[in-house]
């Protein structure tokens, strides 16, 4: 079942679908998508929709700050790094690895490149343009639940 909310004043909406559970719970895997290009946002959410996860999706970091805090469920963060306002996605990482410490954080850019180790927390980077299979594998490893 496929449920949807979207705010027109923010451009965020969640997306509800089937959904791949994380490993030993009944809970989904919950993957926040912050991305301030509404086409590119959506298809990412589209992907991961039909893919199985459940999506939230944040057209900001403020935004995004706020869909962390409401929802404790989210796993994944997946952020582009230029956005519009007072905090990048890099901030935005930065303080969500602080605050949220086992989230799992993937962190993407057409216009810039980082290595591993200059990245918050554990985080991920992959340049655009991404290829979606790649996402949906990383947000599986970075979700699984050691036995």
């Amino acid at each position: 079942m496929r449920t949807m909310e979207y705010s027109r004043a923010t451009g965020s909406r969640l997306v509800g679908s089937r959904s791949v559970e994380s490993a030993g719970t009944e809970m989904p895997i919950i993957v926040l998508i912050v991305e301030d290009e509404a086409p590119v946002r959506e298809i990412a959410a589209d992907v991961l929709r039909d893919a199985g996860f459940q999506v939230f999706e944040a057209s900001n970091s403020h935004d995004a700050l706020t869909l962390l805090a409401s929802n404790p469920h989210i796993r994944v963060l997946f952020t582009d790094i230029n956005m519009p306002g007072s905090i990048d996605g890099l901030m935005l990482a930065s303080m969500a690895s602080v605050r949220w410490p086992d989230l799992a954080i993937i962190i993407s850019s057409g216009n810039l490149s980082f290595e591993s180790e200059t990245l918050p927390g554990s985080s991920i980077f992959i340049s655009k343009p991404y290829e979606f299979g790649r996402v949906i594998r990383l947000v599986r490893e970075m979700t699984m639940v050691p036995v």
